[in-house]
């Protein structure tokens, strides 16, 4: 890898780092936190997350957009991500399920609070994750 880019893929995380941070104040500083509002912006802080352009996934499914985060490391489809998934950890994970779980514990870490395991990991889409967030914000209020 050249220098120019080694440069331009710092930069890029940078941007991406940048935005999921701003996301995450957004969502820690709205008082009181409303759904659509901490909905809309916790979608921004897993694109931030994620590397993900905005129009890279439509959906709002957890899963589609961890395969969708895949699929751009590896350049190549979110089929073929979800295809070639196969390889597991010592623990039997499947890389889908690390960047989930690494995801709900940035969440944890950058939002400033806990969030109930099994119900954070049964989520299927954003909204889920938006109610459990407002949930974890009161508790820790």
């Amino acid at each position: 890898m050249s220098a120019q880019d080694r440069k331009r893929v710092l930069e890029t995380l940078k941007r991406y780092t940048a935005a999921a941070a701003a996301e995450a104040k957004y969502i820690r500083e709205s008082d009181p936190p409303e759904f659509g509002y901490i909905r809309a912006h916790l979608r921004g802080y897993i694109f931030g997350k994620y590397m993900l352009p905005e129009g890279e996934c439509r959906s709002d499914s957890i899963a589609a957009l961890t395969q969708a985060s895949l699929a751009r490391m590896m350049k190549v489809t979110p089929e073929l991500a979800a295809q070639l998934d196969t390889a597991r950890s010592c623990a039997g994970a499947t890389s889908a399920t690390v960047k989930k779980a690494l995801l709900f514990q940035a969440m944890e870490r950058d939002l400033k609070i806990v969030l109930p395991a099994a119900e954070t990991v049964a989520a299927k889409d954003v909204s889920e994750l938006a109610r459990l967030v407002i949930r974890g914000m009161a508790h820790t209020n």
